[in-house]
């Protein structure tokens, strides 16, 4: 499969179209029969990368615009067609649960149990990443409304992470 890529126009306010990736990044996760990593990708069980949701947004002369791209990340051979038409559906079905007011809270309100359920490394160990360097290491914890993720450290203290500041990667344990 080459990169799966479409552009939605969802019926939000522009505040709420960060909420796209993640609907997406779900979408294609209930289509495999995967698990989402935190904020827009998409793994197997076993945490093996499968592919990555990448999304702008932008404003023309008939209004909000979202291109969304699903880049593979494995040798799995993808149906760009069908996770197309699963991303289309679920941004449709989001947009109508925000324009019904379900969304006031944030924009994942609507899909955020969906999301936790599908999310891969919650509760585990993980290293949160700047610039591909480790720059702390604790639990996940949390993911609120906004997208932000909240990682534990050891000390107590809680980080909480926007999507644009830091990645997250699981710490495996390693036998010795």
């Amino acid at each position: 499969m080459g990169v799966a890529s479409l552009t939605l126009r969802p019926a939000v306010p522009m505040g709420h179209v960060t909420g796209v990736p993640f609907v997406a990044a779900l979408a294609v996760a209930g289509a495999l029969d995967a698990r989402v990593a935190w904020p827009h990708d998409v793994v197997g069980t076993d945490e093996s990368p499968i592919a990555s949701v990448r999304a702008r947004a932008g404003y023309d002369d008939e209004g909000i615009y979202v291109t969304c791209d699903v880049v593979p990340r494995c040798e799995k051979n993808l149906d760009a067609e069908a996770l197309s038409c699963a991303v289309r559906e679920a941004v449709d079905a989001w947009a109508s649960s925000v324009a019904a007011g379900r969304a006031a809270a944030g924009p994942l309100a609507p899909v955020l149990s969906d999301y936790f359920d599908a999310l891969a490394s919650m509760g585990e160990d993980v290293e949160v990443l700047r610039a591909g360097r480790a720059v702390a290491r604790g639990t996940l914890v949390a993911v609120d409304v906004w997208g932000r993720a909240t990682v534990r450290l050891a000390d107590g203290r809680e980080l909480e992470l926007a999507p644009e500041q830091a990645e997250l990667r699981r710490i495996v344990a390693r036998c010795q």
